[in-house]
């Protein structure tokens, strides 16, 4: 009798596992979004307010591994970007006119603008643009004037956005792939240390989260390092966090 007993319950402890397996795997947990949260200028390429004003051509403004000293332009757009539009002046190659060097000597810190042109490759062409089959062709770059010593969290970096990491998580819970957008919340750091003028940007497609995200970053702990110029004067930097998915 207890053999039998025995032999049930292993049979029964075995089918529980299987069934256990099956149901584990027909249902498959959700795997957790790549989450996005960065500080940062609005966009990755930067210069300096000194360099920009110094500045007589696009290739002066663009970063080195652009190459943009490599192409001959046909024409060229420098544009202020402006929470209204934009305020633009045109040329005819890259080398700026005397309206386009007033235009961005007439910018400050934190400032965005952008660059548009159609060119041709000098010879046989740079090696960045080399899947460019077309004689001529269009091209653009998207940049933010920095200070020359930029804001910095005197916490480091890492905690900063551990912060809002760690005190977002139980709202980011909900958050469903399919619905989320790239949110941007922009504030200031000011030339006393503290932070100010905490604009939502762009949303995330989740008002309760946005909301959440512009609550965390007015009430960020700790002290900021001011922003420098190049005399070494205290300045107000521009910051955005942006919030969404990798690749985003």
């Amino acid at each position: 009798m207890k053999k039998n007993i025995l032999i049930f319950c292993t049979v029964l402890a075995a089918f529980s596992l299987t069934a256990f397996g099956y149901l584990n795997w027909s249902n498959p947990q959700p795997a957790e979004m790549d989450l996005v949260y960065n500080v940062d200028s609005r966009f990755i390429a930067t210069i300096t307010k000194e360099d920009l004003h110094k500045a007589k051509s696009v290739a002066d403004i663009t970063p080195e591994k652009a190459e943009w000293d490599k192409i001959s332009f046909l024409n060229m757009k420098v544009a202020i970007l402006q929470d209204d539009g934009e305020i633009a002046e045109l040329g005819d190659d890259g080398v700026l006119n005397a309206d386009q060097i007033k235009l961005l000597q007439s910018t400050d810190y934190s400032t965005n603008f952008y660059m548009e042109g159609r060119g041709k490759r000098k010879g046989a062409g740079p090696e960045g643009l080399k899947d460019l089959d077309q004689e001529e062709f269009n091209l653009a770059y998207y940049i933010t004037i920095v200070p020359e010593q930029e804001a910095e969290y005197a916490g480091g970096q890492k905690a900063l956005i551990d912060y809002l990491k760690i005190n977002s998580q139980i709202y980011t819970s909900i958050i469903e792939e399919d619905q989320l957008r790239p949110g941007q919340v922009s504030f200031t750091v000011t030339k006393a240390g503290t932070i100010g003028k905490v604009e939502l940007n762009s949303t995330s497609g989740y008002p309760t989260i946005d909301e959440v995200l512009v609550g965390l970053v007015k009430n960020i702990p700790g002290k900021w390092h001011p922003a420098k110029n190049a005399k070494g004067e205290r300045v107000d930097q521009e910051l955005v966090f942006f919030f969404g998915r990798q690749g985003c």
